[in-house]
């Protein structure tokens, strides 16, 4: 009669670290559904590496990731953006189409084409206006982008920002922006923006979106006052100046001493 042998036991896997479950804001990244088609369109416009999913923490988090590297203009020349920026696919299509289609033609207004773009934020998880306890800014969603001064090809430095950059330009640039992103933020705004351009897209009830940047005008270039010249007074030595010999052998060379009253010298 046969015995049946106990089973073995399954081995331990080795170097098997155990790890606390991520709380997921979002799902995590699936390799199966990359590309998507917001990356497929993108891919067309702008070059781009995907990112994985990024969760908390706390409400910050975004899926279909990017980071965004450089924008393909139609006449195949690349605007780099410097710093990259991390969005969500959807930001990154948005800023891209924005570039090509807006802020590349106004740039005919300029003596040169757009180079570069620079960024001062994109996905940062934090509240808004970096204010503790504040809502979440769409930065903590990868809905957003902060911009600061472009760069043309001639090595020039055009900032949006400032009222030395052409009206009219600004003026393009803006409405253009505020036409494609639901969000739009600049000087006169609030003391945050006064420096950079924000740019996002927030979804609100009603599809209400904002638009606040003043088209401030240049300033005027400050006159300084020139002080009259004083009248000129017309006249000889005084009466009272008295005159002493220079020269014993030249009686006739002599100099004034003690004058109440001195001649005006003209000066032009």
């Amino acid at each position: 009669m046969e015995v049946p042998l106990p089973r073995a036991k399954p081995l331990p896997v080795a170097n098997s670290p155990s790890r606390a479950p991520l709380p997921e804001v979002l799902p995590l990244h699936d390799a199966e559904a990359w590309p998507s088609d917001c990356a497929l369109r993108l891919a067309e416009i702008a070059r781009f590496a995907n990112e994985p999913t990024l969760n908390g923490p706390g409400q910050c988090g975004a899926s279909d990731v990017v980071r965004l590297e450089g924008i393909m203009m139609p006449n195949s020349a690349l605007v780099t953006v410097m710093p990259t920026a991390t969005l969500r696919c959807p930001m990154a299509e948005a800023v891209a189409q924005w570039v090509r289609n807006d802020l590349g033609p106004a740039m005919a207004e300029l003596e040169s084409p757009l180079a570069s773009l620079t960024t001062h934020g994109s996905y940062e998880c934090r509240g808004r206006n970096n204010a503790v306890g504040a809502k979440i800014s769409e930065h903590g969603r990868g809905n957003a982008l902060d911009l600061g001064p472009v760069r043309l090809a001639n090595g020039s430095i055009v900032d949006l920002s400032k009222r030395s950059t052409p009206r009219l330009f600004r003026q393009r640039v803006r409405d253009a922006a505020c036409r494609r992103f639901t969000t739009v933020l600049g000087p006169g705004s609030d003391p945050y923006h006064a420096e950079h351009i924000h740019v996002d897209l927030a979804e609100r009830t009603h599809g209400y979106r904002m638009c606040q940047w003043d088209i401030r005008e240049p300033e005027a270039a400050a006159e300084v006052s020139i002080p009259l010249r004083k009248p000129v007074a017309l006249g000889s030595r005084s009466t009272d100046c008295q005159y002493t010999t220079l020269n014993s052998s030249s009686p006739s060379r002599t100099k004034p001493e003690n004058c109440t009253g001195r001649r005006h010298k003209r000066r032009d």
